[in-house]
């Protein structure tokens, strides 16, 4: 065997025992029975993040599930409960267990539960509560040790430091179970960077790693690899007409996974600047000649509101009444959405923006002090 192969050998031995399979249960009624049943009504990857069971994978592999089965490489199979999800990212996180022997459970406020053993599901093997008395034997009879259980233990994916240097041209790896064909390999290359592609919430994800290494269904949230063996991206979709690969795929870069997971683990959500306003769609606003985005209302109390900007209304005839039209942000030109977003997602939560407004035939600039997209909640007032 040539180097080059025995690399790409290396590296899907190495990371094999960390992807998993993901399958995303629904309840159904038989047409003929009537009965509810627990029908898979999706498949696709996933991987080991770290030793207390946690495993990231795309959001719309788990969308409007029931149950979730996450199946080790080993085969051995747990149901999953999802810790937190990013929608604009694609991103879900999900925990498996009880937890492996070498780590804690980290918690939602940042402290760590007592370690337990992640064991796999051995029939036969499993022990009753406390609360029920084990079976009395009869005389004579000698009592049985049950088969030992092996614990299961997971082996998290190396992370890339970062996915800013990543370079077009460098090679590849695609770990995942296409078409429910477990841990399959494919190679490629990066064939472009920065590429922008849409959230299931609508919302642009930035910075798109774009690579020919073979992705299908089923690939999705399944780990793509640099030639070390570390985790750049996580693949999420394909560009193709019929579904199946066509040579173009994409991942969402490393540094964003990172940020979601971290956050997602710690508080169960991920925290993002907004301007709390509701806008036109990008397609309306290009009807109606707008270059810019199209306010149609700013929430009460929030950043847009305490700067004085108006959303669109009707007049007593009826007649629609347009709003403010944002058309540019720190000196950044903004025609689309996706301007606006990319300016929020490189902005953080308390950041001041300057924001030029277009109403009606005058132009104007006003400061928006940015708020987060979770605020805490508000103590209760007291009652008399």
């Amino acid at each position: 065997m040539t180097p080059e192969e025995q690399l790409t050998i290396e590296i899907f031995k190495k990371n094999t025992p960390s992807v998993v399979n993901v399958t995303n249960l629904a309840v159904k009624r038989d047409a003929f029975t009537m009965n509810m049943l627990e029908l898979p009504q999706g498949q696709g990857s996933g991987f080991i993040w770290d030793a207390t069971g946690h495993v990231v994978t795309n959001y719309h592999v788990i969308q409007d599930a029931s149950d979730i089965k996450v199946t080790l490489s080993g085969g051995e199979e747990f149901s999953a409960k999802v810790v937190g999800v990013d929608q604009d990212k694609d991103i879900a996180v999900l925990q498996i267990g009880p937890l492996g022997p070498e780590a804690g459970e980290a918690q939602g406020d940042g402290s760590v539960r007592p370690p337990q053993q992640l064991l796999a599901a051995v029939p036969g093997a499993s022990t009753p509560p406390a609360s029920v008395p084990a079976p009395s034997l009869p005389a004579g009879a000698v009592p049985v040790a049950p088969a030992p259980v092996e614990p299961v233990r997971v082996i998290p994916l190396s992370l890339c430091s970062s996915s800013a240097d990543i370079v077009v041209g460098q090679k590849v790896f695609a770990i995942g179970n296409p078409f429910g064909l477990d841990h399959t390999l494919t190679t490629g290359v990066v064939s472009g960077t920065g590429r922008e592609i849409q959230s299931i919430s609508g919302r642009p994800i930035q910075d798109v790693i774009q690579t020919d290494a073979a992705i299908n269904p089923g690939n999705s949230g399944g780990p793509l690899l640099d030639s070390g063996g570390c985790l750049i991206g996580i693949n999420t979709a394909i560009y193709s007409p019929t579904g199946a690969n066509n040579g173009v795929g994409f991942a969402i870069p490393v540094d964003i996974v990172k940020s979601s997971v971290g956050q997602i683990i710690q508080y169960g959500k991920v925290t993002r600047p907004v301007l709390g306003i509701s806008f036109a769609p990008d397609q309306s606003s290009e009807a109606l000649g707008i270059k810019g985005i199209l306010v149609l209302s700013a929430r009460e109390g929030g950043p847009a509101w305490r700067a004085g900007l108006k959303g669109s209304s009707r007049d007593e005839y009826g007649r629609l009444v347009l709003g403010d039209i944002i058309t540019a942000v720190n000196g950044v030109k903004i025609k689309t959405s996706s301007d606006l977003y990319r300016v929020l997602d490189k902005s953080q939560v308390g950041d001041t923006l300057r924001i030029q407004v277009l109403r009606e035939n005058s132009t104007f600039e006003v400061t928006v002090v940015l708020d987060s997209n979770n605020p805490p909640p508000q103590p209760e007032q007291p009652k008399a």
